[in-house]
């Protein structure tokens, strides 16, 4: 939650990828300057009242509240008095965090789609039936970062697990496009996380989902949120991130291992997506770890 001026937030460490934050003193009225970041973020209203904005929704949440902050989403938090009490903390953490460690396929594709298409509910208050399970974890989390007692790290991960588990399995439920679509689709899916790194035509993949091209785009763009090339191109920049953290391979190595046609296409794509460039990243990843 450092504060950054319509930019993304890289500055999550990827050996360790998650942090607390407390922000007490407004800079110009914010608590939190508009931004944005792939990362998640719960933030959680410890005393005084807020505006938050979420892209083009604006809402109030006050002392108890939790708000949710889906990736890519601008963000901001603005004080809505000048009575010096307020204070939020956030806990933010890299999707990829979890995304690694999902061993079963239909587990991974709907975290994918949580994190892809999860717009609602982002305000969690206290009648809600997931607060009591995030606010447990965010206390027992932001206890454990202070702290930095030995083990704190498998703590604040055990924390991480169940607040995306109660969400997955709440959202699924209530707002999640879990069905005949995604079942349609999933052998396309499987391909897709199968055959990332390999030329896929719009026209191959909707022939293992035996529906026809405009079919398929339709109902992959409804499911997902994303059209397929979108789709294949963020699968193939998220494996890119986790062999850059891994350092088993050079950069050249990496485009061609995800199917990008020469490295310097994928030096734009990664920066695109990311706002800095593959060595950028790898250097961060060093950088952080060290500090860690």
């Amino acid at each position: 939650m450092i504060p950054l001026e319509m930019k993304h937030d890289p500055s999550v460490g990827n050996r360790f990828p998650f942090r607390m934050s407390s922000v007490t003193i407004p800079n110009n009225g914010y608590l939190v300057l508009p931004h944005w970041h792939e990362h998640l973020e719960f933030i959680i209203i410890v005393s005084g009242r807020v505006l938050v904005t979420l892209d083009n929704q604006s809402f109030y949440a006050s002392a108890g509240d939790i708000v949710y902050v889906n990736s890519r989403r601008i963000h901001s938090v603005q004080v809505t008095d000048n009575d010096g009490q307020t204070w939020i903390k956030g806990m933010i953490f890299d999707r990829l965090f979890v995304t690694n460690l999902l061993e079963g396929f239909e587990t991974r594709q709907i975290y994918n789609l949580f994190v892809h298409t999860c717009r609602n509910q982002s305000l969690i208050s206290a009648s809600h039936p997931l607060w009591q399970e995030l606010n447990d974890c965010i206390v027992t989390a932001d206890r454990e970062y202070a702290a930095r007692d030995i083990g704190y790290e498998m703590v604040i991960k055990s924390c991480i697990y169940r607040v995306v588990t109660a969400m997955l399995r709440h959202y699924k439920r209530h707002s999640l496009p879990i069905g005949t679509d995604f079942n349609m689709l999933r052998p396309a899916l499987e391909y897709i996380e199968e055959k990332f790194a390999e030329r896929l035509s719009i026209t191959e993949i909707s022939r293992v989902a035996k529906m026809s091209p405009s079919h398929f785009s339709r109902s992959f763009k409804k499911m997902t949120g994303l059209t397929f090339t979108d789709f294949l191109t963020a699968t193939r920049i998220n494996m890119a991130k986790q062999m850059l953290v891994a350092g088993q391979h050079t950069i050249t190595e990496i485009a061609e291992k995800t199917g990008f046609c020469n490295v310097h296409y994928f030096g734009k794509v990664f920066k695109e997506s990311t706002g800095m460039s593959p060595m950028q990243f790898k250097n961060d990843t060093i950088r952080n770890g060290l500090r860690e």
